[in-house]
């Protein structure tokens, strides 16, 4: 078992105790060295980094870190091919840390915060040789890599230090032996990073050095990165998100990243003045949060901004406005993912931006595609597949998810979205974010979207759940903005605005948060699990006359238990068929003339009675309807009917 590093036994290379420039060692072309090493060799004494309450580092003290920690990693066995674990918090340390290693070995990024399960999965999945933690942070991150006997790599980050200043320590490690220090191919593996896991296990994503430096070079034409570009990095640095779009974009440019701790919205606002990055990428969550932050301000700080870019998934119309009326520059919303890279972006200004698009096509081919692999036409919806230099080569370990993955050269995205005539992309769902309800497939970010046009709605989910006759229902679950109160039926009646009727939820529960991925991405899959009893609620007996025969109808045409006050007709098993038969029944027995619209806009017993009264309000309240006797009762409840 590997013990902590003891002073007796460290290689240590102290922060700039070398001269020499990456640039001098002469990296392959079409390698994540080569990308960094002309502009250390050209404009050394421009900034590489900065951080909050740290001073800047430059190209050259950069290099020297990169050389310095490459000697470090070499003297204790680790070099070309070797896969190192970075397993630490955010900040400009972290971000060179993950830079050296991807300049000499094989970067895999870990989310620190992940439990013992978790890394015990990752360690042994993505073939982990050691693991670099944080030397001042005990955690779980290094307790597994014991328990697992895998070498400890101590990063030390002294107080004083400037932005993305660090020393490595690394334990002498019986039978391993100091290796030659080589600088990586370009078909060499850079990173092993791996899928988010919302819908299934993790899986490994293999990407090479040359597929990471055309990458970022892509990007800089893409968005036409000047000299002085800087980024502002505030999504988490294990994710491909922030490595592709923050990190190595802008350095490639010659420009500069600003590394925080972590995103904070409220101080999200100072950065931007005291640091004037010209853009920043996110997903909606971090967006959402940034316009509060706004609002509770009363207005955008100094910046100096030239667009903001937004992945991850969908980001509403509304939100979109709000943030380009309040920062005055545009938001290019794209379309990306670990295996691929950007499948697809909205050009920035003069370019055409088309609401609700995530852009045309980049680096490789996009069609829509149906179950059987056909290619359809402009406008028609399937799944979104792609093939291009840009697309990774497949699954480590995972024959399965490759066969499934992959139809030829094409890569099967899982998204659902249509192109239009001129080649604009629009992203509507996830194949298993599709809701069937009764054979009518309804997109569950269709209906996040219509419900985040709600002002008092800060956040919202939507996930099925199973139904005995439809196979699936609707369900949401929404966070309220601060000092609002949304009642469901009100949210209800929105929706119905804007929806089609089978679109709109049965029933729509408030929550104080959604989970989500480190991306911001809906954990949709737990929601069921997590609200199983807010679904359901327990037995309230219907409390007036009114109550009582809608719960009777209920229970009579569902052939299920009395239902309670608070019963949702569809959460019972009710569906459009069967509830047509419920409003019939109980307009011949009020005099009422409501169709099953009402009944889907009211869905529960107390709701449905409360419509019934107010469309019939002058006329006379007639017997309550029996229930049959073999069901006047539910779990061991007295019975309701009189």
């Amino acid at each position: 078992m590997v013990q902590p590093v003891e002073a007796a036994d460290r290689l240590v290379v102290p922060a700039g105790g070398r001269s020499a420039r990456i640039g001098d060692l002469g990296a392959p072309i079409g390698t994540i060295a080569a990308l960094l090493q002309t502009r250390m060799a050209t404009a050394p004494n421009t900034i590489a980094f900065l951080a909050p309450g740290r001073e800047a580092l430059t190209f050259e003290a950069l290099a020297r870190q990169l050389a310095d920690a490459a000697d470090t990693l070499a003297a204790a066995g680790y070099g070309r091919g070797s896969r190192i674990a970075i397993a630490l918090p955010d900040g400009a340390s972290t971000a060179a840390v993950m830079l050296a290693v991807l300049c000499c070995a094989t970067c895999v990024p870990i989310n620190p915060e992940s439990d013992a399960d978790a890394l015990r999965r990752l360690y042994r999945r993505l073939r982990v040789d050691a693991v670099i933690v944080d030397l001042a942070t005990p955690g779980v991150a290094r307790s597994v890599a014991h328990e697992l006997d895998l070498p400890l790599i101590m990063l030390h980050v002294p107080t004083d230090a400037a932005a993305g200043e660090f020393t490595l320590q690394c334990g002498v490690r019986p039978g391993r032996a100091p290796v030659a220090r080589a600088w990586p191919g370009a078909d060499d593996v850079a990173l092993v990073l791996h899928t988010s896991g919302t819908t299934g296990n993790s899986k490994g994503v293999p990407l090479t050095q040359r597929s990471q430096y055309e990458s970022a070079l892509h990007r800089v034409a893409l968005f036409g990165m000047p000299p002085h570009e800087r980024g502002l990095c505030v999504t988490p640095l294990f994710t491909a998100t922030s490595i592709r779009r923050s990190l190595l974009p802008p350095l490639a440019a010659g420009g500069s990243v600003v590394c925080v701790p972590r995103f904070d919205a409220d101080a999200m606002l100072d950065w931007l003045a005291e640091f004037e990055p010209t853009f920043y990428a996110a997903g909606p969550a971090v967006h959402r949060a940034v316009m509060d932050a706004l609002d509770r301000r009363g207005g955008a700080p100094r910046h100096a901004l030239r667009y903001i870019v937004s992945g991850s998934t969908a980001l509403s119309g509304e939100l979109q406005q709000r943030l380009e009326d309040a920062f005055g520059v545009p938001l290019i919303q794209t379309y990306a993912m670990t295996e691929t890279g950007t499948i697809a972006q909205n050009p920035l200004p003069p370019g055409q931006r088309r609401p609700g698009s995530v852009g045309l096509a980049v680096q490789g081919e996009v069609v829509i595609a149906d179950e059987r692999g056909t290619h359809l036409p402009a406008g028609a919806s399937g799944e979104i597949v792609v093939r291009g230099p840009q697309v990774f080569r497949g699954y480590e370990d995972d024959p399965d998810a490759n066969r499934h993955a992959f139809r030829g050269e094409w890569f099967r995205t899982g998204d659902v979205g249509h192109l239009d005539p001129d080649g604009y992309l629009y992203v509507t769902g996830r194949l298993k974010e599709i809701i069937n309800r009764g054979g009518f497939k309804v997109p569950s970010v269709e209906v996040d979207a219509a419900l985040l046009a709600h002002p008092g709605v800060a956040e919202a989910a939507t996930f099925g759940i199973e139904h005995p006759t439809l196979g699936e229902d609707v369900v949401s679950v929404v966070v309220q903005r601060a000092n609002a109160t949304c009642a469901a039926n009100e949210l209800r009646d929105f929706l119905f605005d804007r929806l089609a009727v089978y679109k709109v939820p049965s029933r729509i529960v408030a929550v104080t948060a959604i989970p989500k991925t480190p991306l911001g991405k809906v954990r949709r899959r737990e929601l069921a699990n997590a609200l199983a009893p807010a679904l359901r609620p327990s037995y309230a007996p219907p409390r007036d006359l009114h109550e009582q025969t809608v719960a009777g109808i209920f229970a009579d045409v569902l052939a299920c238990e009395p239902a309670g006050s608070h019963d949702n007709f569809f959460a019972l098993g009710g569906d459009s068929l069967r509830g047509a038969q419920v409003v019939a029944r109980l307009n011949e027995a009020f005099g009422c003339n409501l169709d099953v619209g009402s009944l889907f806009r009211r869905p529960t017993v107390a709701e449905f009675a409360a419509e019934i009264q107010t469309a019939n309000r002058d006329r006379s309240v007639p017997a309550i309807v029996p229930l049959p006797r073999s069901r006047q009762g539910r779990n061991d409840e007295p019975s309701s009917a009189a």
